[in-house]
């Protein structure tokens, strides 16, 4: 549940709002132990990072 709403809302978002976004699930992580809805949250926001990332590296051409 956790991953299909990030994954869905964090491609929408600025990749600033992202990794706050996953700093506040690796805290969650980390304070709460395994949680299959952090860890979805982390698992979305980490793969949008990831799209933006190489985005910026390699650029596409339209």
């Amino acid at each position: 549940m956790g991953y299909t709403i990030f994954s869905y809302g964090a491609g929408k978002l600025d990749s600033k709002v992202v990794v706050v976004l996953a700093i506040i699930a690796i805290i969650g992580l980390y304070l709460v132990g395994p949680h299959t809805f952090l860890f979805g949250m982390i698992l979305a926001t980490g793969w949008c990072l990831l799209n933006t990332g190489v985005e910026r590296v390699f650029p596409t051409l339209n």
